[in-house]
């Protein structure tokens, strides 16, 4: 088994490639194209990776359970900090991050909600001042969650729901706006982080496979940023890259003490870090992912990360049940992405 050093390595690694630039918004892409064969990707280089994955997957887990003392002063200081900060503060935080996002947004005219979305439609923009004006109070927010899941809808009519799948952040975010404005008190919606979590780990798993399918996509970008893949090649760099981020991705719902703050914090600061080479477009585009990171540190596990946790009541045997659930939904997007990609194509328009 790899010694600390090698691990923290790695996954600082996987961790510093993961939070990288969105490809579709700065290099060529063609969902139409056939992605890369089962039979191209099982390469030895892709295996030996994909077998660290699942020892890190092992260790984190394991350090999540075994480290009681940490976990719980890691809970504490984040008792007090939100004990600290105004009522409704996650709602008021993710209302005034969507209003700068989609004021951004409504400025540059012909964007729907990426960079690479396009539209010609007066009543698109119309839409975007609805839900820019929706969102100045808590109230009113529920019909900015409204027309965001409209904008998705027609994005997804014209780009079809392949290529919206990448974007399934923006529905959970929208679900958790809608569900914080129509009841702020009620402690039990706290299905709204639920929804709100499985999203942002649905699109980084989302994305990460799209590493390994189409990974001619991102080497442009490397030609672009050499400095990113740290001297090792543009094939062995993205599908590291690919690995860390369904790591991370994974962990945001199966882990709960040290391993689920502190990924979280290094992938918020990837994703801040990130803007200093991408500039604008990135920090824009990402604003909501990093403030929904944000809000995870301070709201904290929730009961699916719980229920990972407490597979088992013996630390090994869980951390064994936790690197086989990483597996299994390994291969379930993997059978997803390939399996049910051309019938997604069918519902576009372009």
């Amino acid at each position: 088994m790899p010694n600390t050093i090698t691990i923290t390595i790695i996954i600082m690694l996987m961790c510093s490639v993961s939070a990288s630039a969105h490809v579709k918004w700065f290099a060529p892409y063609d969902l139409i194209a056939e992605p890369v064969g089962l039979n191209t990707l099982l390469t030895n280089g892709f295996t030996l990776i994909a077998v660290i994955s699942i020892v890190i997957i092992f260790i984190l887990a394991l350090l999540d359970r075994k480290m009681v003392n940490t976990n719980l002063w890691l809970d504490s200081c984040r008792t007090r900090i939100t004990q600290a900060l105004p009522q409704y503060y996650e709602f008021t935080m993710m209302r005034y991050t969507l209003l700068i996002f989609f004021t951004a947004v409504w400025v540059l005219g012909d964007v729907i909600l990426t960079p690479e979305l396009k539209h010609q439609s007066t009543w698109v923009s119309g839409l975007q001042l609805l839900i820019i004006a929706s969102l100045v109070s808590n109230y009113t927010a529920r019909y900015a969650g409204a027309g965001i899941i409209m904008l998705w809808i027609y994005s997804a009519y014209h780009y079809g729901f392949f290529h919206m799948s990448d974007y399934m952040i923006f529905l959970g975010i929208a679900i958790f706006i809608i569900l914080s404005s129509l009841n702020p008190d009620n402690d039990s919606s706290l299905k709204r982080y639920l929804i709100l979590y499985i999203s942002i780990s649905f699109t980084l798993q989302w994305a990460s496979i799209e590493k390994f399918v189409y990974p001619h996509w991102f080497y442009p970008v490397l030609e672009d940023f050499p400095h990113l893949t740290m001297g090792l090649s543009s094939a062995i760099f993205v599908t590291i890259a690919g690995f860390g981020e369904f790591v991370l991705a994974f962990m945001l719902i199966a882990a709960s003490g040290v391993a689920f703050f502190a990924l979280i914090f290094v992938l918020a600061l990837m994703f801040i870090a990130a803007i200093y080479d991408f500039g604008q477009v990135d920090a824009i585009g990402h604003l909501a992912i990093i403030i929904a990171l944000l809000l995870m540190i301070l709201h904290g596990p929730i009961k699916i990360n719980i229920w990972f946790a407490n597979l088992h009541s013996k630390p090994m045997v869980n951390a064994c049940y936790v690197t086989l659930a990483y597996c299994a939904s390994l291969v379930c997007f993997f059978v997803i992405y390939y399996l049910i990609r051309k019938a997604w194509l069918l519902t576009a328009t372009y």
